[in-house]
């Protein structure tokens, strides 16, 4: 009789021979990580094991999961979670995925504050609310506010927050700045990863993007300028003097973003990514 069981090592390499069929980018990490996932081991843990069967009843869930994938449905929504800043946030279609040049951004601005800052943060456009929460999860003494135009972003920011452990420290509201309201407050720290792209980059982007990310989230008028330039109106009459503003932007808009902060910010400064693009831009009121 045939045996039809397959070792760790066969099953990954069946899901990723087929991930890399569907397109997949990282096909063999993401095989990795479901199996990881429904076997509850480390992926480490799975090399230990690489000729050892795997359980029958896990077989099905894993070449379920692994077809689901296959459609493009991202693997964070998938796994439900992703770690960001060594939190583990809740994921899901009601919200940005938070990627990795975002965590970035939040150990760049770590870098820059007093481990003992205790001022107040907003964070505009807060999607999962991902960088307020991992800002407030680091910096023990710090207030944190995040806000947002979409009610279901901020519904799975609010269960984010139920299980962070700082629920008395941050809080979550809605807040369009592209609708002509004054925000109150005055903040030490405003922070921001806005909608950066235009609709002909959305077009083209792959489709866990284009069919799971919100367009909300992702898209903006005037070749992706419209809500940064929104950003550049609303902060200087929140951000207190000498606070720091702090903004995530698109391919190619370094220039034009920090010519426009000039006129409003002092000691506008362009940083790169790890990839070498220049992403973020940091000024003070």
């Amino acid at each position: 009789m045939k045996d039809n069981r397959l070792t760790y090592g066969e099953i990954i390499e069946k899901s990723k021979e087929f991930l890399i069929r569907k397109d997949v980018p990282s096909a063999k990490c993401d095989a990795e990580w479901i199996v990881s996932f429904l076997t509850n081991k480390k992926r480490v843990e799975i090399y230990l094991e690489f000729d050892n069967y795997v359980p029958q009843e896990q077989v099905a869930k894993i070449r379920d999961m692994v077809v689901d994938r296959g459609s493009r449905r991202p693997l964070q929504h998938l796994l439900g979670c992703v770690e960001f800043c060594n939190l583990k946030l809740k994921c899901d279609e009601r919200a940005l995925i938070p990627r990795p040049e975002t965590e970035r951004l939040v150990e760049i601005i770590i870098e820059r504050l007093d481990p003992n800052f205790s001022g107040k943060i907003l964070d505009l456009g807060t999607g999962s609310g991902a960088i307020v929460l991992a800002l407030c999860n680091i910096l023990k003494y710090a207030q944190g506010t995040g806000l947002d135009c979409s009610t279901k972003s901020l519904a799975l920011a609010e269960e984010n927050l139920s299980f962070s452990g700082i629920e008395k420290r941050v809080t979550f509201d809605t807040f369009d700045w592209l609708a002509g309201k004054q925000l109150e407050g005055m903040y030490d720290l405003v922070v921001s990863n806005p909608p950066y792209l235009s609709i002909q980059e959305w077009e083209q982007s792959q489709p866990e993007v284009k069919i799971y990310d919100p367009k909300l989230a992702l898209v903006s008028e005037k070749e992706g300028l419209q809500h940064i330039e929104g950003l550049i109106n609303v902060v200087p009459k929140i951000l207190k003097e000498g606070g720091i503003f702090c903004l995530e932007i698109g391919h190619g808009q370094a220039d034009l973003t920090r010519s426009i902060m000039d006129k409003s910010f002092q000691h506008v400064e362009v940083l790169r990514d790890l990839s070498g693009v220049r992403r973020f831009i940091f000024c003070r009121n």
